[in-house]
């Protein structure tokens, strides 16, 4: 079933024409194999009509690469919240709600470059202002996101199981063989992670960042 996670992210972008998955609460009861084979198959159906709304939008590059960035973000979210379903905890609570984050400053980023055009000296700045809020509302966001997290976590909530361990521990081992290299190899293995090992990455602060 990890292979699913693993499609290139063009096409394993979820529904985001239909809007993300809700986050659960920390105790709810934790989904059975159906029910999450099930959403992984509606997630990877989701996924290919997405890739052919963007490819077949008007506008040039920009509008469909705004597309895929859309595509691909709305796909971590919803990778995530179905985490967070499948196997309920104070950490995968936190990870849904960081790829909510992640995907607000990926987008207001792409924006701050599409409004600030231009190689003269008023556009490079006014672009940077706008990264640099940007990047602070990301921050602030994440922090807001263990704030929460943290609030909902209870002594009830189920502890995780051996396959969410095991799970854990093979994206641990993918996200430090891209730590390892360095330059364009660290790039493309980053590239390569699943969205769930990049939310791991970002949310253990590896530097791994979200893939271009």
């Amino acid at each position: 079933m990890r292979a699913a996670w693993r499609r290139p992210l063009w096409r394993a972008s979820a529904a985001w024409m239909l809007g993300a998955m809700a986050v659960v609460p920390l105790l709810a009861a934790e989904m059975g194999d159906d029910a999450y084979r099930e959403a992984v198959a509606q997630l990877d159906a989701q996924a290919d009509r997405a890739l052919a709304h963007c490819k077949q939008l008007a506008g040039g590059p920009n509008a469909q690469r705004r597309c895929l960035l859309e595509a691909e973000t709305q796909h971590q979210v919803d990778a995530a919240a179905l985490q967070a379903r499948r196997h309920p905890s104070g950490n995968n609570h936190f990870k849904a709600l960081a790829a909510q984050v992640e995907r607000r400053h990926a987008l207001a980023a792409e924006d701050c470059k599409s409004r600030h055009v231009g190689n003269d000296k008023d556009s490079k700045s006014a672009q940077q202002a706008c990264l640099r809020e940007a990047k602070q509302k990301r921050a602030a966001g994440i922090q807001d996101a263990h704030q929460q997290a943290a609030s909902e976590v209870s002594i009830f909530t189920p502890p995780k199981s051996q396959a969410e361990r095991q799970r854990e521990a093979d994206l641990d081992t993918a996200i430090r063989k891209c730590d390892s290299l360095l330059g364009d190899a660290n790039v493309q293995c980053v590239r390569g992670l699943s969205p769930e090992a990049r939310l791991r990455a970002l949310s253990r602060g590896s530097g791994a960042p979200p893939a271009k």
